[in-house]
């Protein structure tokens, strides 16, 4: 597909990407945290810089903690248990547009928003065009307060597809997907989710983020490794810095954030507007109540024993009455191994709880848990 260019207008993303310096436009230095009436809000925190927001998204200047949208985890049972711990944004589970535009009914499920409470964004995914401006056209109906734009999965069985991460190495097509996606989203804001390049020879997240600015997403949320690292080494978070200075939107800063002293550090090191998590919050909700009391400057102690196993009782019951007892059951299990990592005994009570396979024997082995571990310290 060929890039389509207006020999007339000076001011597209590549002229920008060619010229612009963070911060400035043309020779005049522009300060970002003046001119509340243009649309420029300072964000909370001297760390962070002050950003341009879209109209539509006054509600987004207070978000500090987001879920990324994880298959088979951020599910509605999992951001309901999620959002009491100061979530302030989750997302779906990371949907497929020609699922969707296929009206597949297992690909509808996955968009779980009807009558919930709190900020929810849905992410689609996708390598053809009008397949993803039809899914945003269709999404319409759904509750949603954004819709984002997947180009960042590096799963093997969606970039063979030219879908996520793929696009990254065809920034033509990208721009077509995205603004198809915008037309069809109507009033929904769009965003879009990246890496920092294809592999260290590729590195683009300031081109393609200077790109998504100039179509018109509302924020860009960066994670810092390439698509050839997937999930192992460490993030670069100087690619999620420097995307911050060189945009006037949002950025959300991803990858690495495992705990509230993480999460400070990330804020400090790259001005972001917002942290988004992955694979620290699963089965670890309370995650994000480290986020924000670190970014309040407030120490938050751990959860015990008997607050865990609150937590995954309820999310226990949440998952069984969503999906029924089979289904609800193996879905909650990734994050119940998570949940007691750590914890002397935890393998034996893993075994203990999956080798039950109804609601009531996995809550019965945690209960019986509980009073083994309150024998134990009476003991003491």
């Amino acid at each position: 597909m060929a890039r389509k260019t207006d020999t007339h207008q000076d001011d597209s993303w590549e002229s920008q990407r060619r010229n612009r310096r963070p911060g400035r436009q043309g020779d005049q230095r522009v300060d970002l945290r003046q001119n509340r009436e243009e649309g420029h809000q300072p964000c909370s925190g001297a760390d962070r810089k002050a950003v341009r927001l879209d109209p539509r998204l006054a509600w987004f200047a207070d978000v500090k903690a987001v879920l990324s949208p994880m298959s088979g985890v951020t599910d509605r049972a999992f951001r309901d248990v999620c959002r009491p711990f100061g979530m302030d944004l989750g997302f779906c589970e990371f949907t497929s547009a020609s699922g969707l535009y296929h009206t597949s009914e297992a690909t509808w499920r996955l968009i779980d928003t009807d009558a919930e409470d709190g900020r929810v964004g849905i992410q689609i995914f996708g390598a053809d065009p009008h397949h993803m401006g039809e899914a945003a056209c269709l999404l319409r109906t759904r509750r949603h307060d954004v819709l984002d734009i997947n180009f960042g999965c590096p799963a093997k069985k969606v970039v063979k597809k030219c879908g996520g991460s793929a696009l990254l190495a065809d920034l033509p097509l990208m721009a077509e997907i995205v603004r198809r996606v915008i037309a069809g989203s109507a009033e929904v804001p769009v965003s879009a989710k990246i890496r920092s390049g294809w592999d260290e020879a590729s590195i683009n997240q300031i081109e393609v983020g200077l790109m998504l600015q100039e179509l018109g997403c509302v924020w860009v949320t960066l994670h810092g490794r390439t698509r050839a690292q997937k999930f192992t080494g460490r993030a670069n978070w100087d690619h999620i810095a420097d995307l911050v200075a060189a945009l006037d939107i949002p950025v959300i800063g991803n990858g690495d954030v495992v705990d509230g002293a993480s999460y400070q550090a990330m804020v400090r090191h790259t001005g972001c507007h917002a942290v988004m998590v992955g694979r620290g919050a699963i089965g670890n909700p309370w995650i994000f109540q480290e986020m924000i009391s670190a970014g309040a400057g407030r120490r938050v102690t751990r959860p015990g024993l008997d607050e865990m196993i609150d937590v995954m009782i309820d999310h226990i019951g949440r998952e069984v009455a969503r999906k029924g007892e089979r289904t609800g059951c193996f879905q909650v299990r990734k994050h119940i191994a998570r949940c007691f990592r750590g914890w002397p005994g935890a393998s034996s009570l893993r075994r203990r709880i999956f080798s039950h396979e109804t609601s009531a024997g996995m809550i019965a082995v945690l209960q019986q848990a509980r009073v083994e571990y309150q024998a134990g310290q009476g003991a003491a």
